[in-house]
């Protein structure tokens, strides 16, 4: 998987195809889900726009832990990353747990620490468990209310007495 990352580090696209500077590219989510229809771009023109090369991500991660590749930092990463403890996660077998230890590394997987019932649960760790949304609210930014012409007045008088400084 080749991935390019905006500026930002939020937005990734996935190189689909190349072929010397023209490239089949199509957006995609840290988790590695295909979003949108795939487009065809220049490398030079994504360059100068602030696209990068990303060789490790969430979705580098999964991808290898879908191909079975065991002890592999990306894969670890990417585990730590998408299964952070607290969350809920949905089994393949339809049961939702709550993860209580981070991924650990044994030589037939990666296991983890689940709570169902009140009671802790290892399991194997497989590509098919679903992230559930998390019941936490994201805080809103704070934005003051808008200036009282007090307050405008009171700025005014000091850049005026600071003539300029």
């Amino acid at each position: 998987m080749k991935l390019l990352v905006d500026r930002t580090g939020e937005q990734f696209l996935e190189i689909l195809q190349e072929s010397g500077d023209t490239l089949t590219v199509q957006f995609i989510t840290n988790e590695g889900n295909r979003k949108g229809k795939p487009f065809q771009d220049n490398l030079s023109g994504l360059f100068l726009t602030g696209w990068k090369p990303r060789t490790t991500s969430t979705a580098i991660g999964l991808e290898r832990f879908k191909q079975g590749k065991l002890e592999d930092p990306k894969v670890s990463f990417a585990l730590h990353q998408l299964y952070p403890l607290g969350r809920d996660v949905k089994l393949p077998s339809g049961d939702i747990v709550t993860i209580a230890s981070y991924a650990n590394t044994h030589a037939d997987g990666y296991y983890m620490f689940v709570r169902l019932n009140d009671e802790l649960t290892r399991l194997k760790i497989t590509p098919y468990w679903e992230l559930q949304p998390s019941v936490q609210r994201l805080a809103l930014p704070y934005y003051p209310a808008p200036r009282s012409q007090q307050e405008l007045d009171n700025i005014d008088d000091f850049d005026a007495w600071a003539g300029g400084f």
